[in-house]
């Protein structure tokens, strides 16, 4: 895969083969201290970041994701290489960002997404004030509060339990939002007790 990277930059932008660096693994410390030497993250549309996206976002590292807007099918375009961003893989790292208080790294268009791109290249103070943001949030985002979500995910399990004999739904919303004011933080979870299904999603982008 590395090679045939290194041969797209080449043969289809004219890169040079080694202006792309590949990373082996490493411990977890090592590896957001690697991803925080990045300037910014450029989130693939098609199937976006989803650790790596968290991972990204508190190293201080500003992430730009595309979240399409059309209202029907007719405003698609016809190219066979258009991507959209319906399914919940593409709609990840627009969540993450919403949850993050980063909306303006949500782009509608690739050409939005582009301009952000070069924003982040051309604009020092505004990319130093994103990442200044990303530092702040590490200690009061529900994004990276990983006791929280524990919790909620444990008061949905118990739900369960006592709901069993229904075979009901279960909605749980997060309850520390009231304690918080983070309006952009709600954790929803629907729990299907029949089948042991769970869908959680972090302040989830609704569908078009």
């Amino acid at each position: 895969m590395e090679a045939n990277h290194c041969k797209i930059a080449h043969d289809e932008f004219k890169l040079d083969e080694k202006s792309l660096v590949f990373c082996d693994n490493a411990p977890r410390d090592k590896h957001l201290q690697r991803l925080a030497c990045a300037d910014v993250f450029l989130d693939t549309p098609a199937y976006n970041a989803h650790t790596l996206g968290c991972d990204t976002l508190f190293a201080g590292v500003p992430m730009i994701s595309l979240l399409r807007t059309y209202n029907n099918e007719t405003a698609k375009p016809m190219d066979p290489l258009f991507v959209d961003t319906e399914k919940l893989a593409s709609r990840v790292g627009a969540s993450l960002l919403q949850t993050a208080g980063l909306q303006e790294l949500i782009c509608s268009t690739m050409r939005d997404y582009c301009k952000c791109m070069v924003k982040c290249a051309t604009n020092a103070e505004w990319h130093s004030s994103i990442r200044q943001r990303l530092v702040d949030l590490r200690g009061m985002s529900p994004l990276f509060d990983t006791r929280r979500w524990v919790q909620n995910l444990e008061l949905a399990f118990r739900q369960i339990v006592l709901d069993m004999p229904t075979g009901a739904d279960i909605f749980v919303l997060d309850e520390m939002d009231s304690l918080t004011g983070c309006s952009s933080g709600n954790q929803i979870m629907q729990l299907h007790s029949r089948n042991k299904e769970v869908h959680h999603h972090k302040c989830a982008i609704p569908p078009p």
